[in-house]
């Protein structure tokens, strides 16, 4: 498994499909599954709702950045704070606040 993983990062072209396939290789683990699943399911459903939660408490648009955090992850949170300062809402505070 130790090769597969190192394969999925290392770098191949743009062109390469050498990346896409570790990762499918990757896949038949059941251990890299569920914990690739579990983590991606815990950062849809944290930073998406922290996303959604700004968004109401402070009016800012978000439907966006909660879809990208959905399909990829971290960039959507960033286009959420890139977002925020287009709008001049700033960077979020705590959703607590």
């Amino acid at each position: 498994p130790h090769s597969h993983s190192n394969d999925v990062f290392a770098w191949n072209g743009f062109e390469s499909g050498l990346n896409q396939q570790a990762m499918v290789n990757m896949m038949t683990y059941r251990n890299f599954v569920s914990e690739e699943w579990s983590h991606v399911l815990t950062w849809d459903l944290v930073v998406g709702r922290f996303i959604w939660a700004d968004g109401i408490r402070r009016g800012v648009f978000t439907p966006h950045s909660v879809l990208l955090t959905n399909l990829i992850g971290p960039p959507g949170l960033l286009l959420h704070f890139l977002t925020c300062i287009v709008t001049g809402e700033g960077l979020p505070g705590s959703v607590l606040a």
